[in-house]
């Protein structure tokens, strides 16, 4: 078999350190080469493909003879059925109707017929509509626990989508919202978060949208709330350290790492968010363990070091109900005098209740666990205002100072 291969001179302008009398090869070949065999998608449906039904000419012709006796049963009873039949329609109204299980086009603004029996209808408000994401517990980047919600403002831009993509629409909405709040904010610091709120704001948005545009909804605004710290942030806790916790903070949650003791990354990082006085190696006294100091003699010991300036800085009555062994209702009031700890309630009424057990309470009277790692991990219930239960974090601190 021979074979011929065609050699021909090529134009090289724009190499201009190549001769004109070099010669470029042509590899082009004289054959052509057609495989026999065809390629096509196989199975359906296709991903992002749109998709056209065409119902068979016997069920078209069944829908035809229904609907036409439905509109014959609405002519010879109209001054009944005009009350089920006719429905009047506001300007920023809309109507979705699904005749015999398919969906028509939107309906309205105006007078609208609805076939009795065989049209199921949804009117759908097309005004710009709001709701609030409820306060919602999170940990930043640099360690600081903050309570912030979320005003969201959106509206219904496609009223065919709104109803057929999604089942419940306000619901979906909200949820997705708390989510991206949380996965927002929990990747920043404290100080990003309360100087770039407007940032913040346009980033939620889009991503908002990015997702809602597919249901027929669009977020038109969104305004974070008043940010609550709860504590401040812990000095030496990175992003990088306390990103495997941020995926798994619950919403919601009166205690967000309550179900994370005993995990990897919460073991790990427990250290850190403990006082700088207990070592990193130090095991976790369970809560059953009775304490070595009765809770009555703690409160005894701390009454000779309160002083008129700690009341001056603090200005909180603390009630602790203490469960197991010599539990019972204590006080610390820093709101009046020079101060006062006791057994039983307060002479005036608590700011803050805080429930724990004997074990916890002697930990942290002894500077062993922060009232803020205790809080976080389910060990302390707080009742009352929050940011006043955190100031005891201040409280023990200057108090074992003062023992010192």
């Amino acid at each position: 078999m021979k074979s011929s291969v065609k050699y021909s001179r090529l134009p090289r302008a724009d190499w201009v350190s190549m001769s004109h009398d070099q010669v470029a090869i042509d590899f082009s070949s004289p054959f052509n080469f057609e495989s026999a065999f065809t390629y096509s998608k196989a199975v359906p449906p296709y991903v992002e493909e749109e998709r056209s039904y065409d119902p068979p000419i016997f069920t078209r012709i069944c829908s035809s003879v229904v609907v036409a006796l439905s509109c014959f049963f609405v002519f010879l009873t109209f001054p009944i059925t005009c009350f089920v039949a006719v429905k009047r329609l506001q300007q920023f109204e809309r109507l979705v109707v699904f005749r015999l299980g398919r969906l028509q086009p939107p309906k309205g603004p105006g007078i609208v017929l609805v076939l009795p029996f065989i049209d199921k209808w949804r009117r759908v408000d097309m005004r710009t509509k709001a709701f609030n994401v409820p306060p919602q517990q999170l940990i930043t980047a640099d360690g600081a626990a903050i309570s912030v919600g979320a005003t969201i403002y959106f509206r219904t831009t496609d009223v065919a989508l709104s109803i057929a993509s999604v089942q419940d629409l306000n619901h979906s909405t909200r949820m997705l919202a708390q989510t991206i709040l949380l996965g927002i904010l929990s990747s920043r610091s404290l100080k990003v978060i309360e100087n770039e709120k407007a940032y913040i704001h346009e980033l939620m948005q889009n991503e908002m949208n990015e997702t809602t545009n597919k249901w027929g909804v669009e977020v038109s605004r969104v305004e974070l709330s008043q940010v609550t710290v709860v504590q401040e942030a812990v000095a030496g806790v990175s992003i990088d350290k306390l990103g495997s916790i941020f995926s798994q903070l619950v919403s919601g949650q009166t205690s967000p790492m309550t179900n994370l003791l005993g995990t990897g990354p919460v073991s790990q990082i427990a250290p850190i968010l403990l006082a700088p006085s207990l070592p990193h190696h130090a095991p976790h006294v369970p809560s059953s363990k009775p304490a070595t100091t009765s809770p009555r003699e703690l409160i005894s010991s701390v009454r000779p070091l309160l002083t008129k300036s700690l009341v001056e800085e603090v200005g909180a009555v603390y009630k602790f109900v203490v469960t197991g062994e010599n539990g019972g209702t204590f006080f610390l009031d820093l709101k009046s005098g020079f101060g006062d700890a006791g057994t039983g309630e307060p002479l005036l009424p608590p700011d803050v209740t805080l429930t724990m057990a004997t074990s916890d309470l002697h930990a942290m009277f002894t500077g062993q666990v922060r009232p803020y790692m205790a809080f976080m991990t389910g060990r302390l219930q707080v009742e009352g205002d929050r940011s006043v239960a955190m100031k005891l974090d201040a409280v023990m601190q200057k108090l074992q100072s003062s023992s010192c």
